[in-house]
């Protein structure tokens, strides 16, 4: 994302709201514009469950509640008042983003508002309540893999803070229990995130960001013919 864009501020919207708003994007935009010191805003809501097409009023984030809310109080207590941690909705500033690393899947936003709170303090966090969030509920299986993604994700950043592998020495792949004509078996998945480190150490980005700048230096600069 930071790759291809060019804004000084980026956000994020998950593509499978229901009940989708000009406010998804406003409200997390908004923190940025108007305090220097907020470097990450993350969206909260209720989350509504819909099963077989019926809304329950509670009941969404299921991975959330059960897998990274806890994790995040175990290990890292001074972020569990973020009410939503796995929020697809938040936004960031360039400047902040482009320092840390950045997951290539589920655990994305777990990694990221770590490393943004290691790098520039719990007050650079801001949270917007956006009323409701209404999405295509996924199915208990995928929720189990991305619980498996994010617990992955949390032991990778205990290896930077204690300076010690941990990874290396437990397993990757996830045996997924199934149940086919009366038969139940092991199915074996490989279910890892990959690692892309800051973009601010990659020439091909810094390259871009500059020739970017001086393209808008001469756009802004006084004609002399």
């Amino acid at each position: 994302s930071l790759h291809v864009t060019t804004g000084d501020i980026v956000a994020w919207i998950d593509t499978d709201i229901v009940n989708i708003h000009p406010r998804f994007v406003y409200g997390i935009v908004g923190p940025l514009i108007l305090d220097d010191q907020v470097q990450l805003v993350k969206g909260f809501y209720r989350r509504p469950l819909r099963v077989e097409g019926k809304t329950q009023a509670g009941g969404g984030g299921r991975v959330t509640e059960l897998m990274a809310r806890p994790l995040i109080n175990l290990f890292f207590p001074e972020l569990s008042g973020i009410i939503q941690p796995l929020s697809g909705e938040y936004a960031g500033r360039r400047s902040a983003l482009e320092q840390i690393v950045f997951y290539s899947g589920y655990g994305v936003e777990t990694g990221m508002v770590i490393d943004i709170f290691e790098q520039f303090g719990l007050s650079a966090i801001a949270q917007v309540d956006l009323l409701e969030r209404i999405h295509h509920n996924q199915p208990l299986e995928a929720l189990s893999k991305m619980s498996f993604v994010i617990l992955q994700t949390v032991m990778r950043k205990l290896e930077r803070r204690f300076e010690r592998p941990i990874l290396d020495e437990v397993n990757r792949s996830m045996k997924l229990v199934r149940y086919t004509r009366g038969n139940y078996f092991l199915d074996v998945e490989e279910v890892a995130e990959l690692e892309r480190p800051p973009m601010i150490t990659l020439p091909e980005y810094n390259a871009t960001r500059q020739e970017a700048a001086h393209d808008r230096a001469l756009a802004g600069a006084p004609r002399t013919d």
